[in-house]
């Protein structure tokens, strides 16, 4: 099943809404489409997007904080998180971001591994 486009640009909304949060507004589509590839049920995705939402305002809170990354990225961080709590289950969601003076920059979210490395992906693009 695909998701709607209704779906795509309220999840887009939500996450763009967080307060403390700079994402580049193509980055950030180019990401929620990803989530849709990676979960195509709407209940699936809509977990996600939840997920990705709560990650976000946690880390402007200061709740939680990623681990420094290296190489081509060494200048973020990144959060480990579930897309659907559950106990036992793998962290296998990611956000890459950094600290401002504001909240915190992101440069990318999504899956760890598909629709591919989510470090290797992010390491390329030119944001």
């Amino acid at each position: 099943m695909a998701i709607p486009n209704a779906l795509l640009t309220d999840a887009i909304a939500i996450l763009a809404g967080v307060d403390g949060v700079e994402m580049d507004p193509e980055s950030l589509s180019d990401d929620v489409i990803l989530l849709a590839y990676v979960w195509p049920d709407e209940a699936e995705f809509k977990t996600a997007v939840v997920s990705v939402h709560d990650a976000l305002a946690k880390l402007v809170a200061g709740r939680v904080e990623g681990a420094a990354l290296k190489y081509g990225l060494a200048q973020w961080r990144s959060y480990h998180f579930q897309h659907h709590r559950f106990q036992g289950a793998r962290a296998d969601m990611r956000i890459v971001y950094r600290r401002t003076d504001f909240g915190i920059r992101v440069r990318g979210f999504g899956n760890r591994h598909l629709p591919s490395d989510i470090y290797r992906r992010l390491a390329e693009a030119t944001r």
